[in-house]
C-alpha cells in the first residue's frame, strides 16, 4: 500500500478539465480512425492503380502479340485475357477484378454483383443502383464512358458498412464505401472489333479496414478510450467520497490498465520504468515486477535508440504527446513492428518528469504493407525489380550524384536468340529460361547493384556511384555468362546477349539515360551481337538523325517527295528489252535523293512500308500504261515490283491489285511481283496460297535474292514463279580477278542449271562489268541488270534511254 500511497492520483475537484481531457481523447480516437480510414483508401488504391496497369500493359501486350500469332482467333484471345490476367487478379481476399465497356459490362464475377446487369450499358447499371440508394458513381462512370484511367470510391452496398462494424459506422457514416482503381486497354487495335476495355480492380472499405486490422486498432482505441472515460467519470464522483473512496478507484484504474491488450508503461526521463501492465511485460518475456526499475532504453536495439532520444527530447508543454513506430527484438530473437504514442507528464513547473507510453503491435499490418510495395516494385517472374523500381532507384541515384557528384552507370540488356525459344518450346520454357538468366545476371552484379527486368528479354542494371570501367568490366562477365548453354527441358540452348553502356555525372531525367543505354544496345546489335556498346555523342547524333527522318517520313506520301526509278532489264541473248524494275527513291527537301536502303528500314519499323509500296505499284503500273501508249514496242514491257511479307500477307492482296489493274487498263502479263526467297520460306502455305491466285490471275512471280536463302534447291520445285533473279553478291563470284578459281562461276552455273531444267528464266542483278556479262552469257542466264546497261532512270530519262537503245543494243551484239 506504500507503493500507491507514493503514486496516488491527485485530481482536481473541477469537472471542466477532466471532461475536456475525455473530449480531446475521443476527438483524438475519432480523427486517429479517419486517417487510418484514409490511409487504407490511398495504400489500396495506390496498389490497385499498380495491378491494373500491370494487368492492363499484360492484356495490351498479350493481345498484340497473338493477334499477330492468330489474327483469326479473336474470340479465344478475348477469353484468354479473362482467364490469364483478369480472373487471378486479387487484392488480398476481397479484391475483385472486373472490365467494363464504355457501352457493355465486359466481366464482373463479384458476389454482389447482379446477374441480370450483364450486357447493359454502365450508365443504366449506374442509375438503376441509385433508385436502390447506391451513389457516387459520377466520376467512375465518367472515366469509363471516356476511357480514362483513376481511382476513387462509390458506395455499391449501403448496408455493407453497418454489418461489418456496427460501432463504427453510426459514427463516421462510412455507409461502405468501396474503392476502386481502373485503367483502359485499346483492346485489338487496327481490326474491326479495336475497342476499349477499363480494366478494374474494387474492394470493400469495411472489408479491407478490418482485413488489415485497422477495425481492430479503432476498436481498441474506442475501448481503451471508453474504459478510461468510465473510470475518470467513476472517480470523479467516488473523490466527492473522500480519500478512500478515491484510493479504491485508483486501485481498480490499475487494474483495468494492466489488463489492457495494448502495452502500457511509464518511465523517468532517465529511462527507469515506473509502471509496466501485463501486455507490456508480456512482450519482453518478463513479469511486471522485474521490469519495474529496469531502464526502458536496455530493451530498444542500439539501432532504433537514437531515433527514440531524439523524439523524446522533443516533448514539451506545446507537444506533450509524439506518435512513432519502432522495431524491438522479442525474446526468441524475432523483429517485431510496435506503434507507440508517448505523452509527458509535467510537474507544476512545466518540466517533464515522467513519459507514458502507449503501444500496440503492428507486425502483421507491416507485413501486409511490405507485400503489396513488393506486388508494385517487383516483377512477378523473376523476382527482380520491375521498370516503375528501376526509375525510382535511378532517379535517386542521378539526383544525389548532383549534390555529391559522383558518377552513374546503366547497362541495358536484350536477348539475341529468345524469340526462337518461345516460337519452338513454347512460352512456359521462354519464362524458364528468363529465370534462368536472372540468376546468371545477379551472380555477375555487386552488392548494391540494382538489376531490373524491364519486360520481355530485357533487363538493366543501375550501378550507382560507377566508374565507365566498372560497367565494363560488369558487362564484360555477362557476356561471358550468358554465352555458356542453359540446359532447358533436356536442350542445350545458346543464346548470348547485346549490351549497351550509358554514363553521367550530372543530374538528367532517368529516362534520357535509359534512352542512352538503349541506343548503344542496338548499336551493339548492329555490330554484329555478343558484344557491348558504350553511348557517345556520335550514338545521339545519329538518333536524332533518325528521329528526324521517322518524323519526316509521316508525310513523305502526302507532300509528294517519293519518285519511282526504272532500271531495264535486258535479254541476254537478243539484248532486247525485257522491261523495268520499279524502285522507289526518296526526294527528301534537305537531303536529297535518298535511296531505299536509307529509309525503308525505318518507314518498315513504322509500319509505312505497306502505303509507300502500294504508292509505288500504283505509279509503276500508271506508267507502263502511258509507254504502252507512246511506244509500240511498249505493249511488251514487263515492269517489276518488290514486295514486303506485310503486303504479301494482306487479306485484300489479290482483291487490291485486280481493282489496280482494271483502273490503269494494263494486261496482268506487263506485271511481275517479286518475293524474296526468305519471305516464302518463313510464310510457307500463306505465301503459296497467295502466290497461286496471283499466277491464275495472270500476274507475274519473281523470286528475288535467289541462291541467299538456307532452302532454295529443296522448296523451288514448289515455288509458283515465273522468274529467279540470281543475287547481285554472285557476280563478285564471276568477275576478272576471280577467274583462276573456277568454283566461284560453279554456283551461278548450278543455279541457272537448275533454273533451266525447271523451264525458269533467270535474271542476274548487279552486272556492272563486259566481263561478267561474257560469263553469265556462257552461263546460259537469260536476262540481266546493272549498271553496266544502264542505273535506275526517272520515267523522263527511260524514254530517252528507249529512244536511244537500239543503237547501244547493236553495239554490244558487235
Amino acid at each position: 500500500m506504500k507503493h500507491n500511497k507514493r503514486h496516488r492520483i491527485r485530481l482536481p475537484f473541477s469537472t471542466a478539465l477532466p471532461l475536456l481531457l475525455i473530449g480531446c481523447g475521443w476527438y483524438a480516437v475519432v480523427s486517429q480512425s479517419q486517417s487510418l480510414e484514409q490511409a487504407t483508401i490511398e495504400t489500396y488504391q495506390k496498389a490497385q492503380l499498380e495491378v491494373v496497369r500491370s494487368m492492363a500493359r499484360a492484356a495490351r501486350t498479350y493481345i498484340t502479340r497473338e493477334l499477330e500469332l492468330r489474327p483469326q482467333a479473336v474470340h479465344e484471345i478475348e477469353q484468354e485475357v479473362l482467364d490469364y490476367f483478369v480472373k487471378p487478379t486479387r487484392i488480398g481476399i476481397t479484391g475483385n477484378a472486373w472490365i467494363y465497356s464504355p457501352n457493355y459490362v465486359v466481366f464482373d464475377e463479384s458476389e454482389d454483383f447482379p446477374e441480370e446487369y450483364q450486357g447493359k450499358s454502365i450508365a443504366l447499371i449506374f442509375a438503376l443502383q441509385r433508385r436502390h440508394g447506391a451513389w457516387h458513381y459520377e466520376e467512375m462512370t465518367q472515366a469509363v464512358m471516356q476511357g480514362r484511367e483513376g481511382v476513387g470510391w462509390y458506395v455499391w452496398q449501403p448496408n455493407k458498412a453497418i454489418e461489418s462494424t456496427p460501432w463504427w459506422e453510426p459514427l463516421t457514416q462510412d455507409a461502405g464505401r468501396e474503392i476502386a482503381a481502373w485503367s483502359p486497354v485499346v483492346v485489338f487495335p487496327d481490326t474491326e472489333r479495336e475497342k476499349i476495355w477499363v480494366v478494374g480492380v474494387s474492394a470493400m472499405l469495411p472489408e479491407l479496414m478490418q482485413m488489415n486490422g485497422a477495425y481492430a486498432q479503432i476498436q481498441n482505441s474506442i475501448l481503451t478510450m471508453s474504459v478510461m472515460t468510465i473510470a475518470v467519470l467513476l472517480l470523479m464522483v467516488l473523490l466527492r467520497h473522500g480519500r478512500v473512496a478515491l484510493e479504491t478507484s485508483e486501485a481498480h484504474y490499475r487494474a483495468i490498465v494492466e489488463d489492457q491488450m495494448e502495452m502500457i508503461c511509464r518511465f523517468r526521463c532517465d529511462g527507469t520504468l515506473t509502471f509496466v501492465n501485463q501486455a507490456y511485460a508480456d512482450t519482453f518475456g518478463i513479469t511486471p515486477g522485474n521490469l519495474r526499475r529496469a531502464n526502458v532504453f536496455d530493451l530498444i536495439p542500439q539501432a532504433e535508440l537514437p531515433k527514440m532520444l531524439s523524439q523524446l527530447a522533443n516533448l514539451s508543454v506545446a507537444q506533450p504527446t509524439y506518435s512513432s513506430e519502432r522495431r524491438i527484438i522479442t525474446p526468441d530473437q524475432q523483429w517485431r513492428w510496435q506503434q507507440w504514442t508517448d505523452r509527458a507528464i509535467f510537474n507544476h513547473r512545466g518540466q517533464v518528469v515522467e513519459i507514458q507510453s502507449v503501444g500496440r503491435d503492428i507486425t502483421e499490418r507491416k507485413l501486409y504493407e511490405a507485400e503489396i510495395e513488393r506486388l508494385a516494385f517487383t516483377d512477378p517472374l523473376t523476382g527482380l525489380a520491375n521498370r516503375r523500381r528501376l526509375y525510382d532507384l535511378g532517379q535517386a541515384s542521378l539526383r544525389a550524384s548532383a549534390t555529391q557528384p559522383s558518377p552513374v552507370a546503366l547497362i541495358y540488356l536484350d536477348l539475341d536468340r529468345f524469340k526462337p525459344i518461345n516460337d519452338t518450346l513454347g512460352h512456359d520454357a521462354g519464362d524458364e529460361l528468363l529465370i534462368q538468366v536472372a540468376e546468371r545476371l545477379r551472380a555477375c552484379i555487386r552488392e548494391g547493384d540494382t538489376l531490373a527486368r524491364l519486360g520481355g528479354d530485357e533487363f538493366a542494371i543501375l550501378l550507382a556511384a560507377s566508374e565507365l570501367n566498372d560497367a565494363k568490366r560488369i558487362a564484360e562477365r555477362i557476356l561471358v555468362a550468358l554465352n555458356q548453354p542453359f540446359h532447358l527441358r533436356g536442350h542445350a540452348i545458346q543464346i548470348g546477349c547485346s549490351l549497351g553502356i550509358a554514363t553521367t555525372v550530372n543530374e538528367m531525367p532517368f529516362s534520357e539515360l535509359l534512352t542512352q543505354a538503349d541506343i548503344a544496345m542496338y548499336r551493339a546489335k548492329s555490330q554484329g551481337r555478343g558484344n557491348y556498346a558504350v553511348f557517345d555523342a556520335l550514338m545521339h547524333a545519329e538518333t536524332l538523325t533518325r528521329r528526324q527522318l521517322e518524323t519526316d517520313l509521316q508525310h513523305v506520301i502526302q507532300q509528294d517527295q517519293l519518285r519511282v526509278y526504272y532500271q531495264p532489264i535486258v535479254s541476254l541473248s537478243t539484248y532486247e528489252i525485257l522491261g523495268f524494275e520499279a524502285v522507289v527513291r526518296w526526294q527528301h527537301p534537305r537531303r536529297g535523293l535518298l535511296t531505299p536502303a536509307e529509309f525503308l528500314p525505318v518507314a518498315e519499323e513504322l509500319g509505312l512500308n505497306l502505303p509507300i509500296e502500294r504508292w509505288v505499284l500504283r505509279q509503276a503500273c500508271r506508267q507502263i500504261a502511258r509507254w504502252q501508249s507512246r511506244y509500240s514496242t511498249g505493249t511488251h514491257l514487263l515492269v517489276s515490283i518488290n514486295l514486303s511479307d506485310k503486303h504479301l500477307a494482306q487479306p485484300d492482296m489479290v482483291d487490291y491489285l485486280k481493282s489496280l489493274l482494271h483502273e490503269t487498263r494494263i494486261s496482268p502479263a506487263n506485271l511481275m511481283l517479286e518475293i524474296t526467297e526468305d519471305i516464302v520460306i518463313q510464310h510457307f502455305e500463306t505465301a503459296i496460297a497467295v502466290l497461286t491466285r496471283l499466277r491464275q490471275l495472270g500476274v507475274q512471280i519473281g523470286l528475288d535474292d535467289f541462291g541467299t536463302g538456307y532452302a532454295s534447291l529443296s522448296y523451288l520445285h514448289r515455288f509458283p514463279v515465273d522468274m529467279l533473279k540470281i543475287d547481285r553478291s554472285f557476280m563478285q563470284m564471276i568477275s576478272r580477278s576471280s577467274r583462276n578459281s573456277p568454283k566461284n562461276g560453279q554456283m551461278v552455273r548450278s543455279i541457272a542449271l537448275l533454273a533451266e531444267s525447271l523451264g525458269i528464266p533467270t535474271i542476274a542483278e548487279g552486272i556492272e562489268t563486259l566481263d561478267q556479262l561474257t560469263q553469265l552469257r556462257a552461263l546460259h542466264c537469260s536476262y540481266g541488270q546493272g549498271y553496266f546497261f544502264a542505273e535506275p532512270l526517272n520515267q523522263f530519262a527511260v524514254e530517252d534511254f528507249l529512244k536511244c537503245y537500239n543503237h547501244e543494243k547493236l553495239r554490244l551484239r558487235s
